[in-house]
């Protein structure tokens, strides 16, 4: 009885294991997994969140506003006074303990202050309040030049993931029609030649296929290094479709706008500004500071009656060796490549709308074309190529070309999508104002 207890204790337990276990793998199972095989799906409008709150580029700009913030604080300090203490007339013999109160000495206690004249330091706060401005104006035209870069990688990443998907239909495809030449030959009713043209064309879509890999790798590293996402960077794919076509040319008002009011222009009047004001500054260099300097002296003691003294003067340098021709000089040249810098941004970015522009109409009229007349006669003219060549009807090189004019087509048209997509991407970051209001320094 004992042993019949056991050997069915034996049994459950066991049993309660397989049960454990498979419970355990079925759980498993029933988890996504989070390796190199879980896609992350990212839409245009969280890759350009995610980039706009993670890319290192703007964290560094970031950091320049920080330094431009830090100095304006240094403009606005005014210089410090110095204070200075010497003592004389006492025995070096006599004990360290007792040298101020037994050696008679002579202690003087000199402060010397500088006051700047010819609004220094107003023109230096205001050098550094310009500056301040161009600096965060910079990380407005980053914000722009990052958004369209995020949106360039994702057009690219997106065709990419397109192409893979048609290299994959089209080696299929070329699979299929392989297998009815080979039924054809050993029927009797396609030569040799013509089925080693199959064979060589079947072979060339599976390269096709496995070299469009080498590009998808590519696109997606390029996208997470804009996301600052780099080690999960072949996991990223795209969710959503490509934006509403919008083949809109700007008018003349908002060109206008555009070139006056883009972040680089805006940082360019700054620089400029503050070449001024540093002009101003190195002619001010001319109006001689002041320097107040005041003292206390005490003379060494005797019996009947202790000395002091307390003096007060003043010093202005002379410009006998250094007039200031060469800061002014350069002040001019700084002054007038600012100018020229600003005039050059603003001819640039007309001449850029104006290309993009252009360029944005022609690649819409070609994907209209495409998707229109092209694509849909290619996509006709091969189906009906098939149906005649599994009746004989046509030759091999007939249906062959027929099928390529058909790849062809449809790689057209993905690349003009794509190219749409990042012409009007490129005119609206072309078109972008500051984004942001421009605040002042808190000192």
């Amino acid at each position: 009885m004992q042993v019949e207890t056991v050997y069915i204790r034996l049994i459950w337990r066991s049993t309660v294991m397989r049960c454990s276990t498979l419970l355990v793998f079925l759980l498993w199972a029933a988890v996504p997994s989070y390796g190199q095989g879980y896609d992350i799906a990212v839409s245009l409008e969280e890759a350009e969140h995610l980039a706009l709150t993670r890319n290192r580029d703007l964290r560094f700009a970031q950091r320049n506003i920080e330094v431009a913030a830090a100095e304006t604080l240094n403009a606005a300090a005014s210089p410090n006074p110095t204070l200075s203490f010497s003592t004389s007339h006492f025995d070096p013999k006599t004990r360290p303990t007792t040298i101020f109160k037994s050696t008679p000495a002579e202690d003087v206690i000199h402060l010397d202050k500088i006051f700047e004249r010819g609004n220094k330091r107003e023109l230096r706060m205001a050098r550094a309040d310009s500056e301040f401005t161009a600096t965060r104006l910079d990380f407005d035209d980053a914000l722009r030049q990052i958004r369209f870069n995020v949106r360039s990688a994702w057009f690219d990443l997106k065709q990419t993931e397109r192409h893979t998907e048609l290299s994959s239909i089209i080696a299929q495809q070329s699979e299929r029609i392989l297998d009815l030449a080979r039924r054809r030959y050993r029927a009797g009713d396609l030569s040799g030649a013509d089925l080693g043209r199959f064979e060589a064309d079947s072979a060339k879509a599976k390269a096709d296929e496995q070299a469009i890999q080498g590009r998808l790798a590519r696109a997606r590293v390029t996208l997470a290094i804009l996301l600052a996402d780099e080690s999960r960077a072949q996991q990223i794919v795209t969710r959503g479709d490509w934006p509403a076509e919008k083949a809109i040319l700007p008018d003349t008002a908002t060109i206008t706008t555009a070139i006056d009011q883009r972040p680089d222009t805006l940082a360019a009047i700054a620089r400029v500004e503050a070449a001024r004001h540093n002009l101003a500054l190195a002619q001010a260099k001319r109006t001689r500071d002041v320097t107040v300097s005041l003292e206390f002296e005490r003379q060494p003691r005797d019996v009947t009656q202790p000395r002091n003294a307390l003096g007060l003067g003043f010093s202005v340098p002379l410009f006998l060796g250094n007039y200031f021709e060469g800061d002014i000089r350069r002040a001019h040249a700084e002054l007038a490549l600012a100018e020229d810098q600003l005039e050059a941004i603003r001819a640039r970015i007309q001449a850029e709308i104006g290309q993009l522009s252009s360029e944005l109409q022609r690649t819409g009229d070609r994907w209209q074309a495409l998707q229109e007349q092209a694509l849909p006669a290619a996509r006709r003219t091969a189906s009906a190529a098939e149906i005649a060549f599994s009746k004989g009807a046509i030759s091999a090189l007939e249906f062959l070309d027929a099928q390529r004019i058909l790849r062809a087509a449809e790689l057209d048209a993905l690349q003009a999508r794509s190219d749409l997509a990042k012409a009007r991407a490129a005119l609206d970051a072309a078109l972008e104002t500051a984004s942001s209001a421009i605040q002042e320094p808190k000192s």
